[in-house]
């Protein structure tokens, strides 16, 4: 028995175990966020520091911030439901763009703020030295925070996060803003704070715009870079089984990547042997690609891209076919397994498996008769390019009957050749 420690988690415990570490460090940036805003209002309202108090109101506010990022983290990590059958990542997406949003907010705000402060700057209130104690504590907190929120996403591929800890710089911003402000006042440059504030904001509206655009790009399904939508392609292109790829679309979900692609495999193999090439596809890029959530592999026995699409309409079906052969005499039995069709090149090419049950009476036709009732066969329909006829010597497991097996085995008519095959 395998250890269970040596098991790999599944997607869904991975995509959970991922969505509960979003929700805590999110959390612990609220803890944080929290406790410094207690500090700002309790001392900028005794050291007369009202620039103190309303960081602190701008702190209160990332709470409701990091209060979505905890939900998105969550909810982003959700297994897939009727509602959402490929998974929730995309709530964290959107929790993204509105985090984008609110950082462009903000910087339009400082910009504002300190085109309204150079006009006023003789009305600025004095200021007492503990303020600026706080306001440097408030700096470094808020910086310290942003390292930390931005390796987190990192480590776990969280736009969010990233954005989170953009957030936390913005506010490390506005305590610069504050520090040198207060500074300034204590030493008579009152003008340094309006124009840190000026630059200040031009910079987090700058990154509200790249955090909101990238969400952008991957809501409305922006495809992967090209160069690694090429190593996707050489890693399918590679695969055993594969003789072309032809087509291959991507995107991402939050930190997933989900890909569609168009495979072509030789154009007589069975539906079976085509389909295990394509797991075998899947399972490559699984193992190259570890952030692949997702590849929908479509198998083609041909091109077809270049294909016309009234082309498959125009050739005949099986069903046709099977009610024709019954007409023939030598195949009054017939039905819909005894066919085999491959379309290939706008033709089609029919082959006829008969069953070791009927392979002594089949057998003992003359052949030219034979081949004359197939022949008027493929004369009604000009589309088939050849027939082939198999005959199975030997039924398979659990078909037919003894004395039919019998017959099959020791019948003079039947020759000890593996198969025996014509074709028109």
């Amino acid at each position: 028995m395998a250890d269970p420690a040596s098991i790999p988690p599944s997607p869904a415990a991975t995509a959970r175990a991922r969505g509960n570490a979003i929700a805590r460090a999110s959390l612990a940036a609220m803890a944080i966020n929290a406790t410094l805003a207690l500090l700002q209002i309790v001392i900028g309202l005794l050291a007369n520091a009202f620039s103190l108090v309303a960081d602190a109101m701008h702190t209160l506010a990332d709470l409701a911030t990091d209060a979505m990022v905890s939900w998105a983290g969550r909810s982003a990590g959700a297994p897939p439901d009727a509602n959402h059958p490929y998974g929730h990542a995309r709530f964290e997406t959107f929790a993204g763009f509105v985090l984008g949003l609110v950082l462009l907010g903000v910087g339009c705000g400082f910009l504002w703020a300190a085109g309204m402060k150079l006009q006023t700057l003789e009305h600025a209130p004095p200021i007492e030295l503990p303020a600026l104690v706080m306001a440097l504590i408030t700096l470094l907190a808020k910086e310290g925070m942003y390292h930390w929120l931005r390796r987190r996403g990192r480590a776990l591929k969280a736009q969010v996060l990233e954005a989170a800890a953009w957030h936390a710089r913005s506010d490390a911003a506005s305590s610069l803003v504050v520090a040198i402000g207060i500074g300034g006042s204590l030493v008579g440059y009152r003008f340094l704070e309006p124009l840190a504030a000026a630059l200040v904001g031009f910079m987090i509206a700058s990154m509200g715009v790249r955090f909101a655009y990238r969400a952008v790009r991957e809501l409305v399904d922006t495809g992967l870079e090209p160069e690694e939508v090429a190593r996707i392609a050489e890693a399918i292109r590679t695969t055993p089984g594969v003789e072309d790829l032809h087509q291959i679309r991507t995107r991402r979900m939050a930190d997933r990547i989900l890909v569609d692609a168009h495979i072509q495999v030789a154009p007589r193999l069975s539906v079976s042997e085509g389909h295990r090439v394509a797991d075998t596809v899947f399972s490559r890029l699984k193992a190259r690609f570890p952030n692949l959530d997702d590849a929908l592999i479509h198998v083609d026995h041909e091109n077809d891209a270049s294909r016309p699409p009234a082309q498959l309409q125009a050739l005949t079906d099986r069903t046709e076919l099977v009610q024709e052969l019954r007409t023939l005499p030598s195949f009054s039995a017939a039905s819909l397994d005894w066919i085999v069709l491959h379309y290939l090149g706008g033709r089609t090419y029919l082959d006829l498996l008969v069953p070791a049950e009927y392979a002594p009476s089949l057998l003992a036709i003359d052949r030219a008769a034979l081949f004359s009732q197939l022949e008027t066969l493929r004369l009604h329909h000009p589309d088939l390019a050849s027939i082939r006829l198999f005959v199975e010597l030997a039924p398979e497991p659990g078909a037919g009957s003894k004395e039919l097996h019998q017959t099959g085995a020791n019948g003079a008519s039947i020759s000890p050749s593996p198969a025996r095959n014509a074709s028109l």
